[in-house]
């Protein structure tokens, strides 16, 4: 009995220095995981910086890529005012050339009008005779003009430009028309037809008889029926009768021919 009692506190004496020895690694757990605690959170702040520190840095990527294409854009926009800004400054300089030559030039106008007016009277005497009367009486008028003291610089130069665009614009286009067709002491109705300033025709109503101009000797030289065919083709595509095509036909105009020759003034619409 006193050998099993020993034993017991024995035992018991055991278990209670086990746990004695046993509280000292408690404490430690605790304190590690407190300390473990501690650096999850110092590596959360840690992250937490670092995510604010790459947003930040985001922002400031996307700051400095706005900057650089404001400044492209600024650049861009300072070359496109500088060619303005260039080209203005020009402008300005032959404004002000031309204020200051303005009296020089006011004085020469009418003898430059003048000069036009001569030049387009001798191209249209040179040119093939087509609708003649008209254009004479154009240029009449022009003249006119130009000798009116009523009439302001702007307005004569005006009218000048005008007659010269209708000038121009007969070689752009080509027309039909009825009228008088003289050769001799004779005159007899016709359908003419003008091509541009190179080909100018005729055709009788009953189509038996047709007609080219030649600049070369200044008269008509006949048609054979297949050019008569032509030309009322022509006539009808000139009238919006027909669609546009290619015509076959002798030329008013020699390739070379000079232009300083008169046309005659024996045939007339």
């Amino acid at each position: 009995m006193r050998t099993h009692r020993r034993n017991c506190c024995l035992k018991g004496a055991a278990f209670s220095l086990l746990t004695i020895m046993a509280l000292p690694t408690l404490a430690e757990a605790s304190s590690l995981r407190d300390e473990t605690a501690q650096q999850q959170q110092q590596q959360q702040a840690i992250q937490t910086r670092i995510d604010q520190a790459d947003d930040e840095t985001r922002e400031l990527l996307t700051r400095l890529r706005d900057a650089q294409s404001s400044t492209q854009r600024l650049e861009r926009y300072n070359d496109q005012l500088s060619s303005t800004l260039e080209e203005q400054q020009q402008r300005i300089e032959r404004q002000q050339h031309a204020l200051e030559t303005l009296g020089e030039t006011r004085e020469a106008l009418p003898d430059t009008l003048q000069d036009m007016l001569d030049r387009l009277r001798a191209l249209v005497d040179a040119d093939i005779p087509f609708r003649h009367a008209e254009r004479a009486a154009r240029l009449d008028g022009l003249e006119k003009t130009l000798v009116d003291p009523a009439i302001s610089d702007e307005k004569r130069m005006e009218q000048l430009l005008s007659v010269w665009r209708a000038e121009l614009d007969y070689g752009r286009n080509m027309d039909s028309w009825r009228g008088q067709l003289t050769q001799g002491n004779q005159q007899r109705d016709v359908q003419f037809l003008r091509m541009g300033r190179i080909g100018f025709y005729y055709l009788t109503p009953d189509g038996e008889q047709g007609g080219v101009w030649k600049n070369r000797d200044h008269q008509w030289h006949p048609l054979d029926s297949a050019e008569r065919a032509e030309v009322n083709r022509g006539i009808r595509i000139a009238n919006d009768q027909r669609a546009p095509e290619l015509l076959s036909l002798p030329l008013s105009i020699e390739p070379g021919q000079a232009s300083s020759e008169s046309a005659s003034q024996g045939a007339s619409s």
